[in-house]
């Protein structure tokens, strides 16, 4: 009898172990979602000082891929992001991400890929490459736009 009293209490204990992941309740991790977000400012800090000609571009969509831990409070972030072109100027000075979108089916959109290194006081591009996003209406959808 004890032992089934025994099994039962491990048992509740591991699907209470478990409950939070298996119920969609998303796990929160503010220091890699801070990573991510300062990831992310430099991969567009980037994009927009190499590829914008007269207008900045803005991230649609961002995910990190995976985390690669490359020293102590070092990591790597493999990004994946789509990025669009803005209503700002290039030399506006203006953050790109608080920019409105240029309105039109035509507006040049770019699937983009960056590593970045990410340290407590910054955020430094490894490599960075966009090509035409899939979904542009343009004829152009396997034109490379660059690596850095």
């Amino acid at each position: 009898m004890q032992v089934e009293m025994m099994k039962s209490c491990v048992f509740l204990l591991l699907a209470a172990l478990h409950l939070p992941g298996c119920t969609g309740i998303p796990v929160h991790n503010a220091e890699l979602q801070s990573a991510a977000s300062r990831g992310l400012g430099a991969a567009l800090a980037e994009v927009n000082s190499v590829y914008a000609a007269r207008r900045l571009y803005r991230a649609t969509r961002a995910s990190v891929s995976k985390v690669i831990p490359v020293g102590l409070n070092t990591v790597d972030l493999l990004m994946k992001f789509t990025i669009k072109e803005t209503e700002c100027a290039t030399g506006s000075g203006n953050d790109p991400q608080a920019c409105a979108f240029r309105p039109g089916f035509f507006v040049p959109s770019f699937s983009c890929s960056a590593r970045v290194r990410v340290t407590a006081p910054s955020a430094q591009v490894v490599s960075l490459r966009c090509g035409r996003d899939s979904s542009s209406s343009s004829s152009e959808s396997s034109e490379e736009v660059g690596t850095v």
